[in-house]
């Protein structure tokens, strides 16, 4: 009688303590969710170089080279260096919420440019790491960019 009795008051007990629990609401947070647009406009300096997965930066003086990407979406190119577009012109990317290609029209031409795009955070540093290989296509380049911030 003892072993039904506690075995009575233990189901009793655990089904009490089901029914009696309610789900956590939070009422402050919003019910949907959605994503900002990635705003990589900006000043862009070279920052670290690889050429096929060995690091060259220390080989030669990157710092000159600058990419500004202005908010019109017409871009510049300071202190040229190997790159997948020589001249000035204009740029996008193909989703604005998850941006993966970076895509450069040089001035008058027709023809687009598209290079694969990372567009990250590291040490609390924003930076654009491209994927190109200019010239030679056995040849793969990741140029990583940090964006300047003036104050």
């Amino acid at each position: 009688m003892k072993i039904r009795t506690k075995i009575a008051v233990l189901l009793g007990a655990f089904t009490f303590s089901l029914v009696s629990c309610n789900t956590f609401n939070d009422e402050t947070l919003p019910d949907t969710y959605s994503e900002v647009p990635k705003d990589i406009s900006g000043e862009w300096e070279l920052y670290n170089v690889t050429r096929n997965g060995i690091d060259i930066t220390k080989r030669m003086d990157f710092s000159s080279f600058h990419l500004l990407l202005n908010a019109d979406n017409t871009y510049k190119l300071d202190n040229y260096l190997p790159f997948i577009v020589k001249q000035d012109g204009t740029w996008s990317v193909d989703d604005l919420l998850y941006p993966f290609h970076l895509i450069f029209k040089e001035g008058t031409s027709q023809y687009e440019v598209k290079t694969e795009i990372q567009y990250v955070t590291r040490g609390g540093k924003r930076q654009l790491i491209l994927t190109l290989s200019p010239g030679c296509h056995t040849n793969e380049y990741v140029y990583t960019f940090q964006k300047i911030v003036r104050l």
